[in-house]
């Protein structure tokens, strides 16, 4: 447990969590309700955090963390069900559903300022003897945070006892653990889950330190966060500039890049066609597309300048929709002129009619592919429920065909028909300074038609077509918040606009003159009524643009707020903020969280009616920070009806 801590002397506290004597009762049980979330709050003794005689003492107990758990499916905590089979132990159930998986659990603990976290293990206990696999990931801050450790079990049956989930050092912030399944439907369930908090001395344990050298530090979650006060985290908002008419007559699957000082717009067409622009409003065909073994008409395709290729034969590479389907990939020199991979043959099995994307991952040092899946066999729905695979391949050049599945998965979140509020049409993987983006199309109440036929003038509100972003560290777990609070990145028009009904984003979005460029494709009829030979129907790309860095920002609204940062080692000698606002003010603070002499809130500038995107703060002493080089720190951001969008640590030579 916490053994190799203890024999270092320091301040560790343990608690197993059994899951004994929850108390539910049948009826509770058999709703199916998520129905102990805050099991292992703040453990302080053997009748705390909602259980009564529910922990093992390892060495103390573990007051400082709170433990949460969630599940993308129908999950509880019960005791009842292993009373059926040995005895009455207790386990925290995770029901699956019946596609097969994978499925995720995620037990959440966030300690107390200063505190770490250590997770050692658990048991996994089946109903059945029939085949089973968990993957785990240990997360820094959040289920997209970097990852700390990971493992698998294999394929087991039965139970597995004593599962070492491989943390060797404390980390001091949130820990997210995360739980895939895969495998038969069987009763599955985690027992005795060992975790320590660890508290520094005076001098203090080294905790892990983000990492932040000289990389612009997107707010988007709460990788860099420590923690908040009176401050919430808000959606950017985009300024429409095809208003009133789309930029350019065509239709995407698409993409649009600012590439050799021009915007070069790849439109869905018969077959794909190429356009350019100078400003990126006004376009030009330039022509069509050759040399793609594309099915009829042409469809699903992303383009992508590859700033891992050397040879400049293949620097532009495409992901389309193969005439059989599925997934191809093609190479070319001027982005017109095209030649397949794979000898013109599909690299993935289907589906591969909405987006298909390639997209070089540098911090994972692999390409990455994503395209639509479907569950609608797996569910016996009735209707096409749509999902998203992403795969991996170091080297498609030289394998096509070597893609690895990293992840199938759709909505579920809600519940295990949440198919029939929302599906997930297309997704793409934009990559921005470390963080990935994901642009996708989201089918709202799919296929329902209860507000009428045709109307080209009314907005409506169902079977449509919404752009909603996630995030994700790591390309492969995406933070879905802004689905699930309703909150779209680019909104659609209103009654009568020619965007009204749908909105399908590019495949990518551009960084170009200090503002990001969204294209996107709008129409005026919901999906699957829409008909271009209509002489009412309307669509086209339109472009929205977005404040440099402004996808996601942190506000301090009606009250003061504060924002610390974790610990990082400071690598330069300027600090730039991007902030807007009535005032704003940092100050640095050493490893343990008190001000530097010269940084405190006190002395710092107030800096007031802000709106940069580069501020240099500057405190009343004049003291720059060139003498914390070296140091390890801490940012705490005060904000007084103002919102921060990223920081950025500079050389002074910048």
């Amino acid at each position: 447990m916490a053994t190799a801590l203890l024999c270092l002397g320091l301040p560790v506290e343990a608690t197993v969590i059994k899951f004994e004597k929850v108390g539910l009762t049948p009826a509770t049980e058999l709703r199916g309700l998520q129905s102990v979330k805050g099991y292992g709050d703040r453990v302080k003794g053997p009748s705390t955090g909602g259980f009564r005689d529910s922990f093992v003492e390892g060495n103390g107990w573990t007051p400082d963390v709170l433990l949460e758990f969630a599940g993308g499916h129908d999950v509880k905590t019960v005791n009842s069900w292993r009373e059926r089979w040995d005895g009455g132990d207790g386990a925290n159930y995770l029901l699956d559903g019946d596609d097969g998986g994978p499925y995720y659990y995620w037990y959440t603990f966030t300690p107390e300022n200063g505190v770490g976290v250590l997770i050692n293990s658990l048991d996994l206990e089946a109903s059945r003897e029939v085949p089973n696999r968990i993957d785990w990931r240990i997360r820094a801050g959040s289920r997209t945070g970097r990852k700390l450790t990971e493992g698998s079990t294999g394929n087991f049956t039965g139970d597995l006892a004593g599962l070492n989930l491989r943390m060797k050092e404390a980390h001091y912030g949130p820990v997210v653990l995360e739980l895939v399944h895969t495998g038969t439907r069987t009763t599955l369930a985690v027992d005795n889950l060992d975790f320590d908090q660890v508290k520094p001395g005076k001098e203090g344990v080294t905790a892990r330190l983000v990492e932040v050298g000289t990389r612009k530090q997107l707010l988007v979650d709460d990788h860099i966060i420590d923690r908040m006060v009176h401050v919430d985290r808000v959606l950017g908002t985009v300024d429409k500039v095809s208003r009133e008419n789309p930029v350019f007559e065509g239709s995407f699957y698409g993409t649009v890049l600012h590439d050799e000082g021009k915007f070069k717009l790849w439109y869905r067409g018969h077959p794909y066609g190429y356009a350019e622009s100078k400003d990126g409003v006004s376009f030009r065909k330039v022509a069509d597309l050759t040399g793609m073994t594309q099915k009829s008409p042409a469809e699903g395709a992303t383009f992508y300048v590859d700033p891992h290729e050397m040879d400049p034969a293949h620097r532009y590479k495409a992901c389309y929709a193969h005439r059989t389907m599925r997934a191809a990939l093609a190479y070319s020199a001027d982005g017109i002129h095209w030649k397949d991979y794979n000898e013109g043959r599909p690299v993935t099995h289907r589906a591969a009619d909405t987006y298909n994307q390639i997209v070089w991952d540098e911090g994972a040092g692999v390409y990455r592919l994503f395209t639509r899946t479907d569950y609608r066999g797996a569910l016996r729905a009735g209707m096409e429920v749509r999902g998203t695979r992403s795969m991996i391949n170091p080297d498609p050049k030289a394998d096509p065909t070597g893609w690895k599945v990293v992840r199938n998965w759709r909505f579920d979140r809600e519940d295990p028909e949440e198919w029939k509020r929302r599906q997930i049409y297309g997704l793409t993987d934009w990559i921005y300074e470390g963080v990935h983006f994901a642009l996708m199309m989201v089918i709202e109440w799919p296929e329902d038609m209860s507000e009428g036929p045709k109307d080209y003038h009314k907005r409506h509100e169902r079977n449509l077509l919404e752009f909603y972003i996630a995030t994700s560290r790591d390309g492969d777990s995406w933070d879905l918040r802004w689905v699930y609070d309703g909150k779209t990145m680019i909104p659609r028009g209103g009654d009568g606009a020619w965007d009204k009904d749908m909105i399908i984003p590019a495949s990518a979005v551009i960084t170009h003159g200090d503002k990001h460029w969204l294209y996107y494709d709008g129409y005026n009829e919901r999906h699957g009524v829409f008909r271009r030979d209509d002489e009412k129907a309307r669509g086209g790309i339109g472009l929205a643009t977005l404040r440099l860095d402004g996808f996601v920002g942190l506000e301090a609204k009606g009250q003061a707020g504060v924002i610390t940062t974790r610990r990082f080692k400071l690598e330069g000698d300027l600090l730039q903020v991007n902030v807007k606002g009535q005032e704003f003010a940092v100050e640095v603070l050493d490893a343990g969280g008190d001000p530097f002499p010269g940084f405190s809130v006190s002395e710092a500038v107030r800096h007031r009616q802000v709106d940069q995107l580069r501020l240099e703060p500057a405190w009343r002493g004049r003291q720059t920070l060139s003498s914390l080089k070296g140091r390890t720190v801490r940012l705490r951001f005060h904000l007084d009806n103002a919102v921060i969008y990223s920081f950025q640590v500079l050389p002074a030579s910048h």
